[in-house]
C-alpha cells in the first residue's frame, strides 16, 4: 500500500512533447508517483472529444508502453486527451490517481474560448467530471522547445496539485494555469471573454488561414483577468467549478419564468 500522492499525467501535445516529460520528472521529485496515459501524436484543439464509437463493441484503442523518467507506468494512445483520461483512469492505472494534471502546453490557453477548446484542458475537465481534481498548465509560448523553458512551469504545477489534494477545495474541481517566459508575479484570475477572429487570404479554390499575434487573439484584457495577467508576465491561475454550469438559482429560474409560462401554454392547448 503506498502512501504517496497519486498523479495521472496527460497532454495534448504528444507522447513525446518536451513539456510532458519535464512535468512527469517535477512531479516525481516532488513525491507523486506518476503514471502516464497521453495521446501519441498531436491532439490540439480536441477539447473534451470523446467518440462513443471507439469504445462500442469490438472496437480497438490502440497503446503502446513506453519509458518516461520518473514514471511508475507510461502509455501512448491512438486517442484523443480525454480518451486517455478515460483509458487510464478506468483501465489501465492500477491506483485511482488523486490528481490528472495535464500539460505542460505549448503556447498558452486563456480565455473563454481556449477553455472550451482546448485539448489540455479538455483532459482536465474530463477528469473534474469524473470527480478526479484537474490541473491545466500551459507555457505561454509559442515556440518552447527546451527543457529550461518548460521546467518553471512544470514547477509550478507539482506545487499546486499538492496544494490542491491537500486543501480539497469544495467549490474548485479544476484549475488552469499560464505561465509566461520571466514572470513578475502571480495573480488570481478570471477567464476572459474572447472569440477567434478568423484572418485568412481567399484564394481560388481554397482559404489560406494566417496565424495571429497574441495581441490580436485575446482582444479582451480586463483587469484580473487571465489574459490581462499573462500580458502583463503574471503566473494566471484560474480556479474553476464547473458544476456552476449547471447551477439552477432562484434568480435564473426567475428570469425564465415567462420562458416556462409560454411553454406551459403550449402544452395545454
Amino acid at each position: 500500500m503506498h502512501s504517496l500522492p497519486v498523479a495521472l499525467a496527460v497532454n495534448d501535445d504528444g507522447i513525446d512533447s518536451v513539456g510532458l516529460r519535464v512535468l512527469v520528472r517535477e512531479l516525481s521529485e516532488r513525491g507523486f508517483r506518476v503514471y502516464v496515459c497521453t495521446p501519441l501524436t498531436q491532439m490540439s484543439g480536441l477539447s473534451k472529444s470523446v467518440s462513443f464509437r471507439r469504445f462500442g463493441r469490438n472496437n480497438r484503442v490502440e497503446m503502446f508502453r513506453v519509458n518516461i523518467e520518473g514514471a511508475v507506468e507510461a502509455w501512448g494512445l491512438n486517442a484523443t486527451p480525454a480518451e486517455s483520461v478515460l483509458v487510464g483512469v478506468e483501465i489501465l492505472m492500477r491506483e485511482k490517481p488523486d490528481i490528472v494534471v495535464s500539460g505542460v502546453n505549448i503556447g498558452p490557453n486563456l480565455g473563454l474560448d481556449d477553455f472550451l477548446t482546448s485539448g489540455t484542458i479538455g483532459a482536465a475537465l474530463e477528469a473534474a467530471i469524473h470527480g478526479i481534481p484537474g490541473l491545466a498548465v500551459s507555457l505561454a509560448y509559442n515556440k518552447a522547445s527546451r527543457e529550461d523553458e518548460f521546467r518553471l512551469a512544470a514547477r509550478i504545477a507539482s506545487i499546486i496539485a499538492q496544494r490542491f489534494i491537500k486543501y480539497n477545495f469544495k467549490n474548485i474541481n479544476l484549475i488552469s494555469v499560464n505561465v509566461p517566459l520571466n514572470p513578475v508575479g502571480v495573480m488570481v484570475t478570471r477567464l476572459s471573454i474572447n472569440n477567434y477572429k478568423l484572418k485568412y487570404v481567399i484564394e481560388k479554390s481554397s482559404i489560406r488561414f494566417i496565424e495571429d499575434s497574441l495581441e490580436e487573439r485575446y482582444w479582451d484584457r480586463t483587469l484580473k483577468s487571465d489574459v490581462w495577467a499573462v500580458m502583463n508576465n503574471y503566473i494566471s491561475v484560474t480556479p474553476i467549478n464547473i458544476y456552476s454550469i449547471i447551477d439552477s438559482s432562484s434568480q435564473l429560474l426567475e428570469d425564465f419564468e415567462e420562458i416556462i409560462s409560454d411553454i406551459r401554454g403550449i402544452l395545454r392547448e
